[in-house]
């Protein structure tokens, strides 16, 4: 911020230039956010959007994926004149989009069932299957069950250390009375990882696709027609199928306590169209009932930085939010496929 004024990221007089380089000519501009600028050009509007310091070297490469494996719900990027899809000014990376309307009056619930229908057919397009090394799931699961005790043991010698005082600090207080339930999730997580690992002995292989890497309502964009297109594959890449759920949960929980019976239908409406297999939800369950945000926040709190005992306790707070939200989810989600199983073996015995 410079005297007062947000300084973007776009500079305006970095795009006259950089449409000239896909033979457009600029009538104005419209600022969407710090990375995203509306241009309005003589063949039409556009979005121009800067990319990061930092790009996943896979953004492009996702789109070539997205070609061979014919999907095409996905919102193109525009070629320039060097027939390049990205392009430079001054150093930075740009890329150019068609622009949607993205004007719709459907309702959350729908505009939800809609984009997780177009992530299944994503998954499914794009999966491969990946031979696994003969170690490969025992270190990850070595690797992961050490995390989980060693975290759980910490938090515990944490309490212990709070009882001894005279006064808690709000932060240690809240501490002291989050532990019972979330030693109980991080029991949970192993449990789940414990099963998972037992399926594992006998995989040679695991599924891999095309990840989003960052599935929100806010990059699911709708044309004039009405139909529906992903956008904003910067963070794509190939990945475990529970990834992008893993991803939209955890940020869709950052809220109050909330019972999120939507969260269960949009993901059963993926499910439909791209079933998990059994150690795949056991891991994607392992993973999700894991309170890490809270258990970040106790491993830091002796640690010195700028923020104040209320800061500290306000992120504990809305941690523990975030955690109870997502233990909703895990149990309506345990329930069901629990409940799937018993009536998959009743069927198997009659």
């Amino acid at each position: 911020m410079i005297g007062g004024v947000v300084e973007l990221s776009i500079k305006v007089e970095a795009i006259t230039p950089l449409l000239k380089q896909y033979d457009l000519n600029l009538e104005y501009s419209e600022e969407i956010s710090k990375r995203v600028v509306k241009v309005y050009t003589d063949n039409g509007s556009y979005a121009l959007k800067k990319l990061s310091k930092n790009p996943n070297p896979y953004f492009i490469e996702s789109y070539s994926i997205l070609d061979q494996t014919k999907y095409s719900k996905y919102v193109p990027l525009v070629r320039n004149r060097s027939n390049q899809t990205i392009s430079q000014m001054n150093g930075e990376y740009y890329y150019l989009m068609p622009w949607l309307t993205n004007e719709t009056e459907e309702e959350r619930d729908a505009r939800h069932q809609y984009l997780f229908k177009e992530v299944a057919e994503l998954h499914s397009r794009t999966e491969k299957d990946v031979k696994l090394s003969s170690d490969a799931a025992t270190h990850h699961f070595e690797s992961f069950e050490k995390h989980l005790d060693e975290t759980k043991i910490y938090y515990e010698s944490f309490v212990e250390e709070c009882e001894q005082k005279l006064y808690l600090s709000p932060f240690e207080l809240q501490a002291v009375t989050y532990f019972i339930e979330v030693s109980r999730a991080i029991d949970f997580s192993k449990k789940k990882l414990v099963e998972w690992y037992e399926k594992m002995q006998e995989k040679e292989s695991s599924r891999m696709v095309l990840t989003h890497g960052k599935i929100s309502a806010r990059h699911f964009l709708y044309d004039g027609e009405g139909n529906g297109y992903l956008t904003n594959f910067e963070k794509s890449k190939y990945a475990a199928p529970i990834d992008d759920y893993l991803y939209f949960i955890n940020r869709t929980a950052k809220t109050y306590p909330i019972p999120s019976d939507d969260c269960v239908n949009w993901f059963y409406t993926y499910q439909k169209g791209y079933p998990y297999k059994e150690e795949e939800m056991l891991l994607f369950l392992s993973y999700l009932s894991y309170p890490e945000r809270i258990c970040r926040l106790i491993k830091s709190y002796s640690a010195k930085n700028n923020s104040t005992e209320l800061e500290k306790n306000r992120q504990l707070v809305k941690a523990y939010w975030q955690f109870k939200n997502i233990e909703y989810f895990v149990m309506k989600i345990s329930e069901i496929e629990e409940k799937r199983k018993q009536e998959a073996q009743q069927a198997q015995e009659q």
